[in-house]
């Protein structure tokens, strides 16, 4: 059974699990995705495929870095350019403020997700209450902005580049960047760049993707695709025991972190270390 995790160069147009279906459909796979990308953006999407699917939450939290292209004097109701046009402002602004407006982003910022997102309340997505003309009240969230970076200047468009915390919104970043400039500001593009140390530019394009008879070649194993966590390996009998289900007790306290279990050179899962324990949290099948 193939498993491991597969990176994709999304095209602009499809969404997201518009993406996964394709890739279940064409290889008969069970699939899923580690952090939705907007049909508007293109660029690096982590597609788990098997087994991988059951440590989603572990890739869906990496940090992530976006270019995209902005247009200043416009607000949309989506915060891009697939929306309608809420507001036409004046552009009075030079590519210097711009800059150091930029700086005034970047640390730990709360930030509120645009009303068209897929974030959930009362059970509903945000972007299903906002098309039925719904007002849509979403609680800010503290995001951390690494890096924010002026590429390109050319009013009314600018390129920008964001280094940033998982969940954060590039449409929101933009659009509040444009309403601090009193200019208002969408996205006319946005493309990810990176997620963890997974690069855009070790993917393979969605429609070549598709041409291929057999993925197995490109699939990272769920262990080495984990290389971000600290690796243990098991002896006999401990590793019997972390497999049947076991706690297993450690000589010291140590802060609660997961880690990857090996058994020698074979992969068994995620343990999770807390305290003086170590316990299985995710475990492969057929173990």
């Amino acid at each position: 059974m193939l498993s491991g995790l597969l990176l994709v160069d999304k095209p602009k147009g499809p969404t997201s699990m518009e993406v996964v279906e394709s890739v279940r459909s064409r290889f008969g796979i069970k699939a899923g995705h580690a952090g939705t990308l907007d049909p508007i953006a293109t660029g690096l999407l982590l597609v788990l495929v098997g087994e991988a699917t059951k440590f989603s939450q572990f890739f869906t939290g990496l940090d992530k870095a976006y270019r995209t292209t902005a247009k200043l004097g416009e607000i949309t109701d989506t915060y891009d350019a697939e929306g309608e046009l809420v507001e036409l402002r004046s552009v009075m602004v030079s590519c210097e403020e711009l800059k150091e407006a930029l700086e005034r982003f970047t640390g730990k910022i709360l930030q509120k997700p645009p009303p068209f997102s897929a974030k959930r309340l009362g059970g509903k997505r945000a972007y299903q209450l906002a098309r039925k003309g719904l007002k849509v009240d979403i609680k800010p969230v503290e995001v951390h902005v690494y890096r924010a970076e002026l590429l390109s200047c050319n009013m009314p468009f600018v390129e920008l580049f964001f280094e940033v915390s998982s969940g954060t919104y590039i449409r929101s970043l933009v659009h509040e960047l444009g309403l601090e400039l009193s200019c208002g500001a969408h996205v006319v593009e946005l493309r990810r760049l990176r997620v963890g140390d997974f690069k855009v530019d070790m993917a393979v394009a969605l429609s070549r993707l598709l041409s291929i008879e057999d993925i197995g070649g490109l699939l990272i194993p769920v262990g080495e695709a984990l290389s971000f966590m600290p690796r243990i390996c098991l002896g006999g009998e401990l590793s019997r025991r972390i497999k049947h289900g076991s706690v297993v007790r450690l000589r010291e306290n140590l802060e609660k972190t997961f880690v990857r279990l090996y058994e020698n050179d074979r992969f068994l899962g995620v343990g999770l270390i807390e305290g003086n324990t170590l316990r299985p949290y995710r475990l492969m099948q057929g173990l």
